[in-house]
């Protein structure tokens, strides 16, 4: 969706980290209320217009109907809020198979799939391929390749990343 903002006197201009902060208030109610949870919000600018990336999910997956109509509800939210001086474009999805994992949330439905691991551990972030098996409470176990199951502090995860199969 493309918007134009309304008069300029309701405008504030916001750097790209204070804007985003500035609109994750206006926005987590109504992804609430869906049943969704804010994955990540990005700002980008493309062609002198602002692009925000608004990502969702839900415990289960989202569907494309569901962010659709997410950002049917979101738009009118931001234009209201008056946070953008010129045009926009709002997209709303879910992170995608390429994103890493970013809340703990995330992790149960991925049960079962391939990952690539960064961990802090010493001086060095290691690294690691493996089968997430379990998730209990923010300990999460994984089953590398030719190693016994390792159980790691989610706060220990540097970046979690599904490998794909093809």
């Amino acid at each position: 969706m493309m918007f134009r903002n309304g008069p300029l006197e309701r405008a504030i201009f916001f750097g790209m980290k204070q804007l985003r902060e500035a609109i994750i208030p206006h926005i987590i109610p109504v992804i609430e209320r869906s049943g969704a949870f804010l994955v990540d919000l990005a700002i980008q600018v493309e062609n002198r217009s602002r692009v925000v990336q608004v990502l969702v999910d839900t415990d289960t997956g989202i569907s494309i109907d569901a962010c659709a109509g997410l950002s049917r509800e979101l738009g009118p939210v931001l234009e209201d809020a008056g946070l953008f001086e010129g045009p926009y474009r709002l997209e709303v999805s879910s992170p995608g198979l390429d994103r890493p994992l970013r809340l703990l949330r995330q992790y149960p439905k991925n049960i079962g799939r391939r990952f690539r691991v960064r961990l802090r551990a010493g001086a060095a972030p290691q690294e690691f391929r493996g089968r997430l098996t379990a998730v209990e409470g923010a300990l999460l176990t994984f089953e590398p390749d030719e190693r016994p199951a390792v159980e790691i502090p989610f706060e220990q995860i540097l970046e979690c990343k599904e490998e794909l199969p093809w």
